[in-house]
């Protein structure tokens, strides 16, 4: 019985060398560029796996390291789990555990890995594959673009996609020596193709926080392939990033500089709503409806519209405003946006309006006095009229469906002065927290709130929408960040929802094999060095990605982490271990 296991073994050894060979190569590629192509990956990987675990023994095919990493992952699904129990269990809370099941599935894929390795070579060349094919899509889809574009691909999310092919790019650059080394220029120059293909899909995601992680892991790669690679090789490498970053900064279409010029205006707006706005909750409920004339709230709402033709905006304290009556609407400091239209047949600026109700018909109000036109932005609404030399009060009205973005235009050569009135609480103000930044602020800051009421395992596991949207009707965050189920950050959706258990679990997550890691560096051989270094550039990059988004609830991500961490982990050579050929 024994010969003829072992005879099944040995004819099932050869195919299946093969079928990882393949499924290595391809993942990267298939992951970002066909519709559930990293649940087909990870499902063949795991479902192999479990077959030759089963055949050959678990506990016998992996190793004490592996056993690490692996109660690691179990430590996070177990610790969601009990969250889930203890806490408030919801839709969200099952989804999200249903999610949560890919990280068990680190045995299957390391007994895999483990027992059929593929070359180290085969893992760079699939990566670089990945990132040709993925730079590719991007440049083409810019290309044919008729604006503004952002690469997402089948993630659907151009923030994943982002961040995955950040992680092409940083670990595939870890094995810049290796390709040096080889001595073929073809090679290398094949091999800087890839690089900046992965570059420009990263770039053209318009993903801040992948571009966050190349800037701070980058000059880490730099640095350790310093020390096995010619200085005029790095140098090589170093211009070209140099250069594509810089044409792409250069080219308007790829957003780059507004993105990045964003983030600090879009923190200052976030800060005037959270200082306008929160103290006197109470008080402006019970004084509605009231003036938005703060200098700080109509200069935010100013930089977050949209304007067309030749106009010249600023903020000026009006004397009219506080001179005329205006049926008891409050106007305290007596700021107003002064809109002047030069020649321009077109002149029209479009003012944000938090909408509180889209089943309800939509009506505002503002003050405005000179020549012009008001009405909500869309088609077949109703537009209002008006010319006069005093503030009046104007009632926009508009059909269902219509409200979020209300259009004021101006006649050639005309000034207009105009002040929105909040109707109910907020109407204009909280569109200052309705950014990317400030809603990532506020969802932050509810999410600490969150903690402090349940330190030990959080709220559960998915309750971060129900308790989220409680805050708001409470008054304590603005409504615009209750519409999210998680809080954007992979460290506050573990303080919220599973409290500091969950957080030391993210910590044990990332940091384990972190260290296995960094241990390799040690190894002189040149192979085991780029391994353990792309193993430290993939966890590093996660732990970046992870500020500003919430990674892990996402099964392409998890996915990504489950495989490529079994991968760098088999091909290990720690750097106490017997230095062994180049695989």
């Amino acid at each position: 019985m024994s010969a003829d296991n072992s005879t099944v073994t040995s004819l099932a050894s050869g195919p299946l060398r093969y079928a990882v060979i393949v499924l290595v190569l391809a993942f990267p590629s298939v992951c970002l560029l066909v519709n559930r192509g990293d649940s087909i990956g990870l499902g063949l990987l795991a479902l192999i796996g479990f077959w030759v675990g089963f055949r050959d023994g678990f506990a016998r095919t992996l190793k004490r390291e592996d056993g690490d990493v692996a109660l690691a992952f179990f430590t996070f699904f177990v610790v969601a789990v009990l969250s889930y129990e203890f806490g408030q269990a919801t839709y969200d809370g099952f989804r999200f555990l249903g999610r949560d099941l890919r990280f068990l599935l680190i045995v299957p894929v390391l007994v895999l890995f483990r027992r059929y390795p593929p070359p180290a070579k085969t893992v760079f060349i699939g990566l670089a594959i990945g990132g040709l094919l993925t730079g590719a899509y991007a440049l083409v889809g810019f290309l044919h673009a008729p604006g503004g574009y952002r690469a997402q691909a089948e993630t659907d999310l151009p923030i994943m996609f982002g961040d995955l092919t950040a992680c092409i790019v940083l670990t595939m650059g870890a094995a810049y020596g290796l390709v040096v080394s080889a001595r073929k220029t073809w090679l290398t120059a094949g091999f800087l193709l890839c690089l900046l293909f992965g570059l420009s899909s990263v770039i053209l995601s318009g993903t801040r926080g992948a571009w966050m992680a190349l800037l701070l892991l980058l000059p880490l790669l730099f640095g350790f392939l310093s020390r096995v690679t010619h200085k005029r090789y790095l140098a090589l490498i170093v211009v070209a990033v140099l250069v594509l970053f810089a044409a792409t900064f250069a080219i308007s279409r790829t957003d780059v500089r507004s993105r990045l010029g964003q983030v600090y205006e879009l923190f200052a707006v976030y800060r005037t709503a959270l200082r306008t706005l929160l103290p006197d909750w109470n008080d402006n409920v019970r004084n509605l409806p009231f003036c938005d004339d703060q200098r700080q709230v109509l200069k935010g709402l100013l930089s977050l519209s949209w304007m067309a033709g030749t106009l010249n905006t600023e903020i000026v304290r009006d004397t009219a405003l506080a001179a005329d009556l205006h049926s008891g609407i409050r106007c305290n400091e007596g700021y107003a946006i002064r809109i002047s239209a030069s020649d321009a047949q077109y002149n029209y600026i479009i003012i944000p309006r938090w909408v509180v109700n889209n089943n309800l018909l939509p009506i505002t109000r503002l003050l405005m006095r000179g020549a012009g036109t008001v009405y909500f932005n869309g088609e077949h609404t109703p537009q209002m009229h008006f010319d006069t030399l005093h503030y009046r009060l104007i009632t926009v009205p508009g059909p269902l469906g219509f409200g979020g973005r209300v259009t004021v235009m101006a006649a050639s050569g005309q000034t207009i002065w105009l002040v929105p009135v909040d109707s109910y609480f907020g109407e204009y103000r909280y569109t200052l927290m309705g950014t990317p930044v400030g809603l990532r602020l506020e969802m932050w800051r509810a999410a600490w709130h969150m903690f402090l009421d349940h330190p030990l395992l959080g709220t559960g596991t998915g309750a971060f929408h129900e308790h989220v949207q409680q805050m708001a009707r409470r008054g304590l965050i603005a409504p615009p960040a209750a519409q999210y189920d998680h809080p954007h950050s992979d460290y506050f959706d573990a303080l919220s929802s599973r409290g500091m258990l969950g957080l030391l679990a993210l910590f044990a997550l990332l940091g384990v094999p972190a260290i296995y890691f960094v241990r390799a560096l040690k190894n002189p051989e040149d192979t085991s060095h780029a391994v353990g270094l792309a193993g430290l550039l993939l966890v590093c990059g996660f732990a970046i990605f992870g500020l500003t988004d919430t990674v892990f609830i996402h099964s392409m991500n998890i996915s990504w982490y489950v495989i490529y961490v079994a991968l760098f982990m088999a091909l290990l050579k720690p750097g106490h271990a017997k230095v062994d050929a180049a695989t």
